[in-house]
């Protein structure tokens, strides 16, 4: 486990130890915790994740620069290509080599504006490719176990509070009839 990790990890023994000593509603299932207490320490979290959750964001920004600098790239050579055939058309003597070069140049733009366009995908692709598998693995280590974690953990006191139930309705049981005097039968040993 690397710093990030132990840290993460940490972090979710606060959280839960500040779950765990919550006082609780009277008549509810719910706690009362120190919400700046639990923000802190979500937002500790937020600033340990690994490194590749925090690069999502960069990725998309790279993905916009990359897409940007084809198209000025395209651009700038749709203008070149332009000012040539501009210039030629005003030399009428050499007007159909003129013709000729700018239709080449115009080709090459595109061609050239095309291929940086697929690089540009392919690249952001193999980017988006790399951080899915790495968003998976964080998945797979950190999200599934802290899920199943907090899942149990909610059975276990939701089974609690069901006892808790029962116990209450077997003494109402009792009082309703005149048993009120014995004692309740501990159910958990």
């Amino acid at each position: 486990m690397n710093d990030d990790s132990i840290k993460i990890m940490s972090l979710l023994d606060e959280l839960e130890e500040l779950i765990a000593s919550s006082g609780k509603m009277p008549f509810s299932e719910k706690g009362i915790i120190d919400l700046d207490v639990a923000q802190k320490i979500i937002e500790d979290m937020r600033l340990n994740l690994p490194r590749d959750i925090q690069q999502a964001k960069w990725l998309g920004q790279e993905k916009d620069r990359i897409i940007s600098d084809a198209k000025r790239e395209y651009n700038r050579m749709i203008n070149e290509a332009k000012d040539q055939v501009e210039y030629l058309v005003n030399n009428n003597s050499i007007y159909k080599d003129a013709q000729k070069r700018a239709d080449a140049l115009l080709k090459e733009a595109e061609n050239h504006s095309n291929y940086m366009k697929y690089r540009s995908y392919e690249y952001i692709d193999q980017l988006l490719y790399d951080m899915q598998n790495d968003i998976a693995g964080v998945s797979a280590s950190y999200i599934q176990p802290m899920t199943e974690y907090f899942n149990e953990m909610l059975n276990n006191i939701n089974a609690r509070v069901n006892q808790n139930r029962q116990e209450m309705k077997t003494l109402a049981e009792r009082v309703q009839l005149g048993d009120a005097a014995v004692p309740p039968q501990n159910t958990e040993e």
